[in-house]
């Protein structure tokens, strides 16, 4: 049976290995990647076929199996699998390696399924609602990987909601240049602010947040929430941004941190002037 991954130091550049069976099936991992959202039964046969043959080694198989395994409702296998190769990383470093100090790089092509694993387990925490876990691996990863490369920082602002730390949330907030100000951390500052009873402030930013999302402010004043099929004649691959459809999937999202306020929708069309009872 392979080895167990491990990683390296050169020059201060830190490396990620894997066994070198792998190599012998790259081009069958390739390929079940690229059918597994049409065939998935067909990559699941090969995911297996190849952690069969490399054991703990192969990563992304692990990760690619546990994805077409949760899709298809199998979740505790899959939830199972993902975790699995988050211990075989975290295993892997080194007493020697200093998070903040010592970085993991996504431009070192071998790095890649590390991170990916580590990222992996982020959104697994969320809907287990562990969200202290969830914020700690997010803050692991920055450290390791400053330049975000997985986009873990995305993640930080459902975390900080559910666990009531909006002071936190605001500063983190008012760090993000405004180009990374989307329309679920601009509405979840303005819940935030509510949160502290800083009405005039949430006032400002719910004013803010509605110009640039209309629809979103629309949204959370609704007494029934349904996705809006008829809003494109034609399909569309993906959720149009500004879109009453990424409003509602936004809203739908995060609808637990909404539906708990109940004085929020007064509060709204206090500030919007908007008469209650919304279809």
């Amino acid at each position: 049976m392979p080895g167990q991954p491990y990683f390296t130091n050169e020059g201060g550049t830190w490396m990620f290995h894997q066994s070198a069976v792998l190599v012998t099936y790259h081009s069958e991992l390739l390929y079940a990647m690229d059918m597994m959202h049409t065939r998935p039964l067909a990559a699941e046969r090969i995911f297996r076929k190849i952690i069969l043959a490399c054991g703990n080694s192969h990563i992304d198989a692990l990760l690619s199996l546990a994805v077409i395994l949760n899709r298809t409702g199998r979740h505790i296998e899959g939830n199972a699998l993902m975790h699995r190769a988050h211990l075989i990383c975290m295993e892997a470093l080194p007493a020697a390696f200093r998070p903040g100090t010592d970085h993991v790089y996504w431009c070192v092509l071998e790095n890649r399924p590390f991170l990916r694993a580590l990222h992996a387990v982020i959104p697994e925490y969320i809907k287990e609602k562990h969200y202290e876990r969830a914020l700690d691996k997010i803050n692991f990863l920055l450290k390791i990987n400053p330049q975000d490369d997985t986009l873990a920082n995305a993640l930080l602002p459902v975390c900080y909601m559910h666990l009531g730390r909006y002071e936190e949330y605001l500063a983190w907030y008012q760090q993000q240049p405004a180009g990374n100000r989307t329309l679920e951390n601009t509405f979840f500052s303005f819940l935030a602010l509510y949160k502290l009873g800083l009405a005039t402030q949430a006032k400002e930013r719910f004013l803010e947040a509605r110009q640039a999302w209309p629809h979103m402010a629309a949204e959370l004043l609704k007494t029934s929430h349904q996705f809006p099929t008829d809003e494109f004649a034609e399909y569309q691959a993906q959720i149009p941004p500004g879109s009453r459809q990424e409003a509602f999937v936004c809203w739908l999202a995060s609808r637990e941190l909404w539906q708990r306020e109940k004085g929020l929708k007064k509060f709204i069309r206090s500030v919007t002037g908007a008469p209650a009872g919304l279809p």
